[in-house]
């Protein structure tokens, strides 16, 4: 056990300061009252993209989206094939969890985002599945495999879980008190209330039973229902919006405020079950509006919901040796981790980009670094590194085959979905990028996104951020012109033709109303009526709706900074104003308004302008940033630094505002606290040309002209460099995100190259011969010595020789479809049958099988898959990065599979060596046959083998 107090982490998903005040303050919130009275509380600022999956991974790491590997809400699934919700395979790198099991620490973590299947850590882990009920209740709901390690617990947990059916009306009322007037037939809202609390309560009571029974050192638990009571319900919230119905008001103001009242309950029973020697940590992964910045629609685009959450969640520390009564400033989502190993005693990872928040500790902490947690060995409670999964690599290894003619195609519309996924996460991953300011990696997915589909408005919107931070201003005005032109032209094409196709269906409807009356009665065995419109038509309407996803104010805008780029100050104004007037007069715009009136040098209007911004949203902490400007150049240098602290409060990874800080410091003649500010800008941001330039006069002031002088090389340096911006940045390629120590794919099992001897097996009866391995391993070639031998082959010939299997293929055209389609299996029983290795998880059940598994140099198959799709003239990129991402995922498959065949009852398994075969014919012939039983012609076998076609590629 650990001689540090234990750590309990509550996450409440969506939580807001600005909606818990008010409810602390009339008594509403007692629990947590207590815990911001004897501890520390801030505003913990988030990440972009604001998405849960991504934001509860890089809380658990330490790390941004793109080093942890978890970029959406869903992914493909392992065979490339279809879609599922992200899994925690997808996660890269050790999770908080995994650290403390290194080091002889118990964890618990109940219900994290994303946890499924469980870890096999030292403590409990309950996943993320396992609050979901899909049916009925009469019908059971069992967990599925792997949502409770260790799993002798899975059958207790099961009992605790709350089933939506089960929810009793009154527990509903605490949320809607006039439930009883809802007309639930055409009002599904209470269903909605009914299932959120149900899954709630679920891990709640998981929680808590966990808290009773098991030992710890430390307790993770996260709890979703606010951030879905908010989705569904912050629109009622108080104050009545104008576009809320009054009735709708009535029913469900309610629901937001009774969801933290109830989030304060389960806190105060959760605190009184871990008892007092504990360190609490509350936090949230973001906020939600529930004042005038909420919207009034969402966009009919994939995570659109995700315009309703706030830059800011919360954070509430308390426990032993927590400060009390203190305001920490500047805390972020990925300081959370590297906290909790500093409370453990443990060292912080120097790849982690968050911080220990030294600042809530009452007595000053040791912060020991190592450079990173991933490169130190032992056991770590993660699943096996072969399980892992990059949807990416899944995708491309799927296609390979597909292309190479060994496995068919998906159905369109799976392929659609899995398309469409991998492009939404691609887009996810560059918004983390843009928002760690690598642009250059950012632009090359926007830029790929867009050339893919350049009618999908936010990735041009995107890249040209990208390009604007790259100060690529060409590239900036032929994505405006283009979105000017085309697509403003396409726009408005479809809203034309929306209309168009809305009369036909009203047009339609009232003709069928007309010709019902004069049926009447009705007829009883009369069929439904079909569509208003016809299938041509619902395509047509799908195409318009998809192209009226478009905001010409948003044009205005980038026109904007296009102008802005130019100099041409004036022009951008007016645009800015043009937006104005359509309404999108949200904080951002006010402060791209004030920075225009800056450049111009009318201070007073930029003064005026951001402290309207901050009259709207005075959390914004750029608005905070832009009056420390505004006071600046009144030389109101207290006022400044008030002001650049305001903004540091709220968002302390800023570099701009540390460096204004320091100006303002030095007008203050505090010149120490200036280069202090100076150097922060420069730990956030290394090639920031500014703050080294101020810091370098500032330290020649000082007399340290050494120092002072490194600082000026760095600012001619990165100036330099940015003169050539432009040139360089078309020629950089994206960075990886993950060192290839860190890709989770073992080395193969190497198979004895002399399995000259295996146990001799009894002689066949009826058994499936399968003959697998990769594309290219040499399978045909066991094949032909199976046939030559006397075994019966299950082949067609579909597929002649040719030059790269000039003896052929050995092929059963149906084994492409066996994901599909299995019923043709049993016409193999006693035939040899060729199954790629990606196909095998899909044998059927309960069918002896003898598997004969072909391997070869992974380096060697990818070059004759290479140089085969060029003789079929495929065009598949053929990349360093790609074949590197497809020797892992088949690295990774091939253990997957063996894996499969070790577990399967009934199956046998021979693995060979491809150039063991080649080199040694009779002996490799031998082996063959003692495995299948003794009776085949081993001369003959051996004869097949032709060490003359080897080929490289």
């Amino acid at each position: 056990m650990s001689s540090h107090p234990k750590v309990l982490l509550v996450g409440w998903d969506a939580a807001d300061w600005k909606v818990i005040h008010p409810l602390m303050d009339a008594g509403q919130m007692p629990h947590l009252r207590s815990l911001v009275d004897r501890g520390s509380m801030a505003q913990l600022a988030t990440l972009r993209p604001p998405l849960s999956p991504m934001l509860w991974t890089s809380i658990a790491t330490g790390k941004r989206p793109f080093k942890h590997g978890i970029h959406g809400f869903a992914e493909p699934t392992p065979d490339g094939r279809g879609v599922q919700p992200v899994t925690i395979l997808s996660r890269k790198c050790k999770a908080v969890w995994n650290i403390l099991n290194q080091n002889g620490l118990r964890s618990v973590v109940v219900g994290w985002w994303p946890s499924h299947p469980a870890e096999p850590i030292r403590g409990v882990t309950v996943s993320d599945f396992f609050h979901r009920a899909h049916g009925r209740l009469a019908d059971s709901w069992p967990m599925p495999p792997g949502t409770v390690h260790p799993p002798e617990l899975a059958e207790s947990l099961a009992e605790l879980r709350l089933h939506p059916e089960e929810v009793a009306g009154e527990m509903v009322e605490f949320f809607v008190p006039k439930a009883r007037e809802v007309d639930q037939q055409k009002d599904p809202r209470l269903s909605h209330v009914a299932r959120t609390l149900a899954k709630c309560a679920s891990i709640h009571s998981a929680a808590t039973w966990l808290l009773e029974r098991e030992q710890w050192d430390f307790f993770a638990v996260y709890y979703d229902a606010i951030d879905h009571f908010c989705h569904g319900f912050m629109r009622y919230h108080p104050p009545r919006q104008e576009f809320i119905p009054e009735k709708d008001f009535d029913l469900y103001h309610n629901v937001v405020s009774a969801a933290y009242r109830f989030h304060d309950q389960m806190l105060g029973t959760l605190l009184a079950k871990a008892g007092g020697d504990v360190r609490v940590i509350l936090m949230s992964d973001h906020g939600f509006h529930p004042d005038h910045l909420r919207p009034k629609s969402i966009p009919a685009i994939p995570a659109g919901p995700a315009i309703e959450h706030r830059d800011f969640g919360i954070l509430a520390m308390a426990g032993p040796g927590i400060k009390k009564d203190e305001l920490i400033h500047g805390p972020c989502v990925l300081d959370i981790a590297p906290t909790i190993l500093t409370m453990f005693g443990l060292p912080v990872g120097e790849d982690m980009d968050g911080k220990p928040l030294a600042a809530a500790f009452e007595q000053p902490t040791a912060i020991a670094a190592i450079p990173s947690w991933e490169d130190v060995p032992g056991e770590d409670g993660r699943h096996p590194a072969h399980t892992l999964l990059d949807p990416a690599a899944a995708r491309e290894s799927l296609e390979q085959l597909v292309a190479l003619g060994y496995i068919e195609k998906p159905s369109e519309n799976a392929e659609k979905a899995v398309a469409d996924t991998l492009d939404e996460l691609q887009y996810n991953l560059g918004q983390a990028y843009q928002d760690d300011a690598q642009h250059s990696a950012a632009r090359e997915i926007f830029r790929s996104l867009y050339e893919k589909d350049p009618d999908e408005q936010r990735y041009a919107v995107h890249l040209f951020l990208s390009c604007q931070a790259l100060g690529l201003r060409d590239e900036m005005s032929a994505i405006v012109e283009d979105l000017d032109g085309r697509r403003r032209q396409l726009f408005l094409e479809a809203r034309q033709r929306l209309a168009e196709l809305r009369q036909i269906a009203l047009s339609r409807a009232k003709e069928r109303k007309t010709e019902a009356e004069a049926q009447s009665p009705k007829p009883e065995d009369q069929e439904p009526p079909e569509p208003l419109l016809d299938a041509n038509e619902r395509r047509d309407l799908a195409r318009c709706r998809r192209l009226c996803r478009f905001d010409p104010p948003v044009v205005d805008y980038l026109k904007a900074q296009v102008l802005t780029a130019r100099g041409f100050w004036g022009k951008a104004l007016e645009c800015l104003e043009r937006v104005g007037e359509a309404h999108l007069a949200r904080p951002g715009l006010f402060i791209q308004t004030a920075d225009l009136y800056a450049k111009m040098r009318q201070w007073e209007d930029a003064r005026a302008t951001w402290a309207k911004a901050l009259s709207v949203d005075p959390d914004n902490p750029y608005a905070h940033v832009g009056m420390c400007r505004a006071e600046l150049h009144r030389r109101n240098y207290p006022a400044a630094a008030r002001a650049a602290l305001e903004g540091l409060q709220r968002l302390y990874h800023h570099p701009p505002g540390h460096l204004l800080l320091g100006i303002a410091l030095i007008g203050m003649g505090e010149y120490e606290r200036a280069a202090a500010a100076f150097r922060t800008a420069l730990e956030l941001n290394p090639n920031y040309p500014q703050a080294h330039l101020r810091l370098a006069f500032l330290l020649r002031r000082l007399g340290r002209s050494a120092e002072a002088k490194d600082h000026f090389q760095m600012f001619r340096q990165l100036r330099a460099a940015r003169r050539t911006a432009e040139e360089k940045s078309a020629r950089l390629p994206i960075p990886q995100a993950t060192n290839q120590k860190d890709s989770g794919a073992p080395a193969l099992t190497q198979s004895a190259a002399d399995l000259r001897w295996p146990p001799a097996q009894p002689p066949l009866n009826g058994e499936v011969v399968v003959v697998s391995g990769l594309p290219r391993s040499g399978t045909s070639m066991v094949m032909q010595m199976l046939a030559a031998s006397g075994m019966p082959a299950l082949v067609d010939d579909l597929r002649q020789a040719d030059e790269d299997n000039p003896l052929g293929y050995f092929e059963y055209d149906p084994v492409k479809r066996l994901a599909q389609d299995s019923s043709w299996f049993a016409d193999a029983k006693g035939k040899a049958v060729k199954v790629v290795a990606p196909l095998l998880p899909w044998l059927p059940p309960n069918i002896s099988c003898r598997v004969i598994f072909i391997e070869r140099d992974l380096d060697e198959v990818l070059a004759s898959q290479g140089q085969m799709l060029i003789r079929r003239g495929e065009k598949v990129a053929d990349t360093p990065a790609r074949r590197d991402r497809l020797k892992q995922e088949y690295d990774r498959l091939l253990v997957r599979v063996k894996a499969f065949l070790a577990a399967r009852p009934e199956t046998r398994l021979l693995c060979l060596r491809r150039e063991a075969v080649l080199g040694d014919p009779q002996t490799a012939a031998r082996t063959v046959n003692r495995f299948l039983g003794g009776n085949l012609d081993i001369a003959r076998m051996a004869a097949q083998v032709r060490p003359e076609l080897n080929r490289q590629a």
